[in-house]
């Protein structure tokens, strides 16, 4: 297994890169709940996969890489892909919110707060604060899109808003009446109300 050493570089790198887990999982080929459980050692990583990591990612070997990432890096020789998303994130701020609303859902996901129905409003009121003020219909937007509509299917409707379940819960739920969804939703909605989420 990989170890902690090993993951406390990869974040050092990222954030002296002013680097995304979204950006840095992409060129690794990976899902970024899958890097952020990593980087914060909520999750141990095979030695193939840390290998895939640094390879990819920073074109060194996992045993070259911690010596490497405590060294001045020459960004010409990094991977392409690698170069590319430093230059991306030149001159912008790490809480760019359009990338952390990405980044909460997928959080969110990575938690299982999609083991059971629910909606984009219930998934917002479980967000960072610093997203108060975004649109539940922007969690729609990226729960349509690849990859979280892979993972996550519209099963029902409560008024405008469509239900939600992880495909691993679905054979629970999907053939539930939508008036016993829509029931779940409000009894869901009661508690997030009186704080009991």
């Amino acid at each position: 297994m990989a170890n902690k050493e090993f993951a406390l570089a990869l974040k050092r790198l990222r954030l002296k890169y002013k680097l995304s887990q979204a950006a840095v999982a992409g060129v690794a080929g990976i899902m970024q709940p899958e890097y952020s459980a990593f980087e914060r050692l909520k999750r141990k990583l095979n030695l193939d996969d840390a290998e895939n990591i640094s390879k990819k990612v920073w074109g060194k070997s996992y045993d070259e890489f911690v010596s490497f990432a405590n060294k001045e890096i020459d960004i010409e020789t990094l991977p392409k892909s690698t170069q590319e998303i430093i230059e991306n994130a030149r001159g912008k701020k790490m809480t760019d919110t359009s990338n952390l609303l990405a980044t909460e859902l997928d959080r969110l996901i990575s938690e299982g707060h999609f083991s059971s129905p629910t909606t984009s409003k219930l998934v917002h009121v479980k967000m960072n604060n610093k997203l108060a003020k975004r649109k539940t219909s922007e969690i729609t937007s990226l729960l349509g899109r690849s990859p979280r509509n892979k993972q996550i299917i519209f099963i029902g409707k409560y008024g405008a808003q469509k239900i939600y379940i992880h495909q691993d819960y679905a054979v629970q739920y999907e053939k539930l009446p939508n008036e016993e969804l829509v029931n779940l939703i409000v009894e869901q909605e009661k508690k997030a109300d009186s704080g009991d989420s």
